[in-house]
């Protein structure tokens, strides 16, 4: 997903002006619960596969209790400007749960997912600011950033977004076939008894190298 990232405007504002601009909307998001394991696999340059882990897939559930499980997609992470990659906490991958859920959101309205009709534009954008701040409270990814949560909202709710939500199309030509399975497929397993450990992929069926993949765990 694009994010026309907003942040170099808001940091040419006085610091009074930016606290009230983006401290409300980070004090009002509401956030919830992230479980499970990334697993992305490079593909090509900016390219991504996201594959939900059968034994722990990445699920996450909002304070009304609605419960978002990402299903197997093409994704870019989140498409930083390369001026801001400098600045920190503006990665591609910085939030990566966050990036993912919102792109599994534009994925099921592309793909006609059922379940798809609840969500518009805004409430996507709504969902990321909340994962967004659900990994802020967390010590471990940097504490809170309220900066980046509003600049990173504001960008998935643009004029820019809203096109993409409406005429962006089920992207599926990625997806290696060695491993083709549907995207829209549920599961609900229970987690595994102990996370695997990160490393290289294993090779494919045919002996070929496999694609380079990373894993997040919560």
């Amino acid at each position: 997903m694009k994010l026309a990232v907003l942040a170099l405007a808001a940091l040419a504002l006085p610091a009074a002006c930016t606290e009230a601009l983006y401290g409300r909307v980070y004090d009002q998001t509401e956030a919830g619960q992230l479980k499970g394991r990334l697993v992305v696999e490079w593909i090509d340059q900016d390219k991504f596969v996201f594959t939900p882990d059968p034994a722990n897939p990445l699920r996450y559930t909002r304070k009304n209790s609605d419960v978002i499980e990402p299903q197997r997609m093409v994704t870019d992470g989140g498409t930083i400007p390369p001026p801001l990659r400098a600045v920190k906490s503006y990665s591609p991958w910085g939030y990566a749960p966050a990036f993912i859920i919102h792109d599994w959101l534009f994925a099921m309205k592309h793909c006609k997912v059922p379940g798809f009709e609840a969500y518009d534009v805004d409430k996507a954008a709504t969902v990321m600011a909340e994962v967004l701040k659900t990994l802020m409270q967390d010590p471990r990814y940097g504490g809170p950033n309220k900066l980046v949560h509003y600049s990173m909202y504001e960008a998935v709710r643009s004029a820019t977004a809203q096109d993409y939500w409406n005429n962006g199309t089920c992207d599926t030509a990625g997806i290696p076939k060695t491993a083709n399975r549907p995207m829209a497929r549920s599961r609900q397993l229970p987690p595994a008894d102990a996370p695997a450990a990160p490393g290289a992929a294993p090779p494919t069926a045919s002996g070929t190298p496999a694609n380079p993949k990373f894993t997040i765990e919560f």
